[in-house]
């Protein structure tokens, strides 16, 4: 094994291509689920939890990926493989819960998912248990991208209900050590032998892609400036008879179901654009030596499969020009994407995935159903019943997987709701199907039936909206920043001159990018990338521009910025960067547009809660989530100058016409005071909603007799409410609430922050949630409102106590003279958000929009 030792028994090791890769994109999207391998495994048999997390713990000494964090030394990323880690582990008991089970455990995992990992703390791997009933339970093992991909989730299985099975036993386990590591296999890849190999196979995309056009599918929405991707899953299930005649026809014709799936998807293709040059993606397991089937890690590579389709062509035509490209691109796999993508430089936009945006793979599965049974007569305490995978999202456009089982198969779709309606994602997997059924019977399908209005089954539907998507289109390059998202800089201000740059900055900037690119003539206006830089290289300039200004550069706004003159403006706190301005609602293409909504996303609220709100107002309101990703250092912030550079980016994204904000909990303190900027500035403010959200100075204030009356009128609204819970969930809600009671209180959070300094602990995904709230809460306790004259809307959940001693308005009276109080329906914290409580206060704002 080679690597350098550090202290104790930790040492690091240079980094595979794919890691490299998947650290750079996370530097670029830090926290993306899409970076994530979410697997549910479905056990039967009762699941013993300290066995069981003997079993992980045995998982993670055997395996030095699970041990694995990746760190950026200079500009690159290393290995940082540590002699023992805690496990990441929680239970949860769903059996006594009424009603759906799998439906409550389905959005328990969407949500461990999508839960970010810090790549530079070990293990990038968690686990969660939910039992669903006696004899019945779901394990959610998610891992980032760059220490686990779909095939290690299969060995980790069959590993697992191995080592379990010997344990429940009282029995060592007896699998043989692994023949490798993973590190092993990352110093292998840089060996002469096989670096010459992938430089062989460099060569071979070069030329086969050398005049490639990206292919795309024609969107429904155009590509926005700075637009945050969001993705969502369209799954059709296909019968067993259908999945078996495919199987059968691909043998007969010497291929394989993912040759004849690729044919299919091709014509497809082909049909709805009218192009003949198709190029899309898949992605290859790249463990060809038998020594790393076993093997934890990453190997995933992505190849282009490009064909070139004739109309005079037969489907068993096209299907062997399909096998030849599929097997000529397996044959030159050794080639990393980013090493390709690299060599044929194409427009680096950071909104297009390079080269393709179309993708398709087929699922890894088990060859045969483990279980933990040490013989063929002995009963096995669990098995493994089934291994799904949470759709987390995707680096590509459309990422179309195919999930063959003896049920028949299953198409799944994950797309990026941002330019594609789910109907359009359905009629395609409809489609397919559709072909499919005219392939197995050795035919090609009618194209007009495919391609008519570009959207096959779906034209009938397609074909009224295609001159208002013509038109959007339009209406978007005409006024390309008037919904930016990502950089909150409209694009006639997002391009500082020189002249703005700070000075001090200027030079070291300017040299560190010549020198990085071998450019001495680079001009301060140039971009990176046109002038031959690539995203390794970027981190690299990032590293060197760190130590030479003392400036931290997130990775993903050098990109945004790409020119000397940008970034010295940015760094120079001359141009606004590091904003999430994200869409919930699309504007309307109309001129009957209304006023739209920016909600404040900052600690104590995610985007996604705001959706079902925007919903309920309704597709003519557009609303947007804003967060800043940048901020002042937190002993230099106050929450007036927090409030100012969110109102800066908010005044970039949406330059003209009213303001409405929304703000939950102590994000809503933030809505108030950027409210009062706004209006104190002379712009329109025509609707502030804030969201259970308390003034924060209100018992403070109070006299002493006040505030007894008002904590005591508190604690006996929160106990009517916590009865009313009960009655409806249970008294097993007592226990739920006791748990984030425990976790989130004050003095657990510090415990475990000073345990993760001392390496005791394992990091959590909710700490930096934390973190933040904490700092949020500082500044609203220090925060002095002034009053704002503007209309305030109060809404209330049913979890904030009413009554005579309590200020119906929150403690807003004396600031908000213009104000209004609603209550909602809704359990919880969060139940302001319930689609009953959503319907409520939209109907709510309409009225006070009629005044």
């Amino acid at each position: 094994m080679t690597g350098e030792l550090h202290g104790g028994d930790a040492f690091t090791a240079r980094c595979s291509h794919s890691q490299t890769r998947f650290w750079l994109l996370d530097q670029l999207r830090p926290g993306d689920p899409s970076l994530h391998v979410a697997a549910r495994w479905r056990i039967a048999g009762r699941l013993d939890a300290e066995i069981l997390t003997r079993a992980f713990r045995l998982l993670l000494d055997r395996h030095e990926a699970l041990r694995t964090s990746i760190v950026g030394e200079g500009g690159r990323p290393v290995q940082r493989i540590a002699g023992t880690v805690p496990l990441a582990f929680s239970e949860i008991d769903l059996s006594g819960l009424p009603g759906d089970r799998l439906g409550e455990a389905g959005g328990i995992a969407e949500s461990e998912a999508g839960k970010p990992f810090d790549l530079a703390r070990a293990p990038l791997v968690r686990v969660t248990l939910l039992r669903l009933g006696r004899g019945d339970s779901l394990l959610l093992v998610t891992a980032h991208h760059s220490v686990c991909d779909g095939w290690s989730m299969v060995v980790l299985a069959r590993e697992f209900v191995a080592i379990y099975g010997a344990l429940i036993r009282g029995q060592a386990p007896a699998l043989a050590p692994p023949a490798l590591h993973y590190a092993d296999f990352a110093e292998w890849e840089v060996s002469p032998v096989l670096a010459e190999a992938a430089e062989r196979d460099l060569a071979f995309w070069a030329q086969s892609l050398r005049d490639l056009t990206p292919f795309e599918l024609s969107p429904d929405h155009p590509r926005r400036p700075g637009r945050e991707r969001r993705f969502a899953a369209e799954t059709r299930p296909l019968s067993a008879d259908l999945g078996a005649r495919m199987e059968a026809y691909a043998r007969a014709q010497g291929a394989t179901p993912f040759v004849l799936a690729c044919t299919i998807l091709f014509g497809l293709l082909s049909a709805r654009t009218g192009r003949g040059d198709i190029a899309i993606g898949t992605q290859v397991l790249g463990r060809d030596e038998i020594e790393l089937e076993g093997v934890v890690g990453t190997f995933v590579n992505t190849l282009v499969l490009r064909t070139h389709l004739g109309a005079d062509q037969s489907f068993a035509e096209r299907l062997a020009a399909t096998r030849r490209t599929i097997l000529d691109a397996c044959d030159h796999a050794l080639a990393p994407f980013d090493r390709v993508v690299q060599a044929l430089a194409p427009c680096r936009d950071g909104l297009r995935p390079p080269l393709v945006s179309v993708n398709v793979r087929m699922r890894p599965t088990p060859q045969a159903t483990p279980s933990g049974g040490s013989s063929v007569g002995e009963p096995a305490p669990i098995r493994l019943v089934d291994l799904d995978y949470a759709a987390t999202g995707s680096f590509f456009d459309l990422d179309l997987e195919l999930a063959p089982s003896a049920a028949g198969w299953r198409l799944i779709c994950e797309y990026d709701a941002g330019l594609y309606a789910a109907e359009t994602v359905a009629g395609l997997l409809a489609d397919f199907e559709q072909a499919a059924r005219a392939a197995v019977g050795a035919r090609l399908p009618d194209p007009a039936s495919l391609g008519r209005g570009g959207r096959g089954v779906a034209a009938e539907r397609e074909e009224p909206r295609q001159g208002a998507r013509r038109q959007e289109a339009e209406e978007a390059e005409q006024a390309a920043g008037r919904t930016t998202t990502d950089a909150a800089p409209a694009p006639e201000t997002a391009r500082p001159s020189v002249g703005e740059a700070s000075d001090d900055l200027l030079p070291a900037i300017r040299t560190i990018w010549r020198e990085m690119l071998g450019r001495p003539d680079l001009s301060d206006e140039e971009d990176f990338f046109a002038a031959g830089g690539h995203s390794l290289l970027a981190a690299r300039v990032v590293a060197r521009i760190e130590a030479a200004t003392g400036r931290t550069v997130p990775l993903w706004s050098f990109f945004e910025a790409s020119t000397v003159a940008r970034l010295c403006a940015f760094l120079g706190g001359e141009a606004a960067a590091g904003v999430r301005h994200r869409l919930l609602q699309e504007p309307p293409p109309t001129a009957q547009a209304r006023p739209g909504f920016t909600a404040i996303h900052h600690a104590a609220a995610d985007q996604e809660l705001y959706r079902p709100l925007s919903e309920a107002l309704g597709a003519d309101h557009p609303f947007a989530t804003l967060q800043l990703e940048s901020r002042v250092p937190p002993h230099e912030e106050t929450l007036e100058r927090l409030a100012g550079a969110y109102r800066d980016a908010i005044d970039a994204a949406q330059p003209q016409g009213p303001i409405r904000l929304v703000g939950f909990c102590r994000s809503g303190v933030l809505a108030f005071e950027i409210a009062r900027q706004f209006a104190q500035g002379g712009r329109d403010v025509a609707l502030v909603v804030l969201i259970d959200c308390w003034e924060p100075g209100y018992i403070r204030r109070l006299k002493p007799p006040a505030r007894m009356r008002a904590m005591a009128a508190y604690r006996r609204g929160r106990l009517a409410a916590l009865i009313r819970h009960v009655r409806r969930d249970g008294i097993g809600y007592l226990g739920s609430r006791a748990h984030l009671w425990f976790r989130s209180h004050r003095s657990w959070r510090g415990l475990r922050r000073m345990l993760n300094r001392m390496g005791l602990a394992a990091p959590s995904p909710e700490d930096a949630f934390w973190q933040l709230t904490d700092e949020l809460d500082a500044l609203a306790l220090a925060y002095e409102p002034r009053p704002h004259r503007g209309p305030v809307l109060i809404v209330r959940s049913e979890s904030v106590p009413v009554g005579p001693a309590l200020d119906p308005l929150l403690g807003w009276r004396a600031y908000a003279e213009n104000s209004e109080s609603v209550s909602v329906p809704g359990f919880g914290h969060e139940g302001a958000f319930s689609a009953a409580g959503c319907r409520v206060i939209a109907a709510k704002i309409s009225l006070m929009a009629c005044r």
